[in-house]
């Protein structure tokens, strides 16, 4: 573990060559994008330093559906957040919205000899859009100091896209403390659709949750860590 100076985070660091290769080997066949690239450099590196009885087969990607496993709980994780929004009007909530957008910039290497097919982030970012059953996926222009960002994304806008995500979450569920914005973002949700938001308690209530979320969040319970995947 690394503690980078003048930082607010962490770096977890594997330098040892059993821990390297028992992460390549937990994520052969389990990759969804274009950074299978990467992780077959990896095997490519290993298997110049590994007899031939531990030499490490490269396998393709992971075309099963998304509601298999948990791979798409731990894109959430790095690139996925949850929203809550409302306006007020004489104290009570109106317009009130919440959903949760994934993105990905949309090529994963410039200047790159990849063959274009296989550079593109748009295939895993459509099945995405296909599982959540949301209509499109929407490509996002940032201008940055010095640079133009282009990344597609996801939300998921409609109550079926949310509730779909609720089951799916339910079952592979977070362990960040995203996994506490998640439960306070599907009460919001609740609330939403129950209209209870339109008295001053409802309303109350969602403003606790939303004050108390993403770098809000003041409280924090690793209970959950308790029952992480085995």
């Amino acid at each position: 573990m690394v503690h980078p100076k003048d930082s607010n985070y962490s770096d977890l660091m594997f330098q040892d060559l059993n821990s390297i290769q028992n992460i390549a080997v937990l994520l052969n066949g389990k990759m969804r994008t274009p950074k299978i690239e990467a992780l077959h450099r990896l095997i490519d590196w290993l298997n110049a330093r590994l007899d031939e009885k531990s030499k490490i087969v490269k396998l393709g990607l992971d075309n099963s559906s998304l509601g298999n496993n948990p791979w798409l709980t731990g894109f959430i994780e790095a690139d996925g957040n949850f929203y809550c929004g409302f306006d007020l009007n004489s104290g009570i909530a109106e317009a009130v919205k919440n959903y949760m957008r994934v993105s990905q910039k949309q090529i994963y290497k410039y200047a790159s000899d990849i063959p274009k097919e296989n550079n593109s982030n748009f295939q895993i970012m459509e099945k995405i859009r296909e599982f959540l059953d949301v209509k499109t996926v929407n490509e996002i222009k940032r201008t940055k100091e010095k640079y133009v960002e282009l990344s597609y994304e996801v939300r998921t806008t409609k109550k079926t896209s949310c509730d779909l995500l609720i089951n799916y979450l339910s079952i592979y569920p977070l362990f960040s403390s995203k996994h506490q914005d998640f439960l306070d973002w599907r009460e919001f949700h609740r609330i939403r659709l129950s209209r209870e938001y339109r008295t001053l308690k409802g309303t109350s209530k969602l403003i606790y949750l939303k004050n108390s979320m993403n770098t809000k969040r003041t409280q924090f319970n690793w209970d959950s860590l308790n029952s992480f995947y085995c």
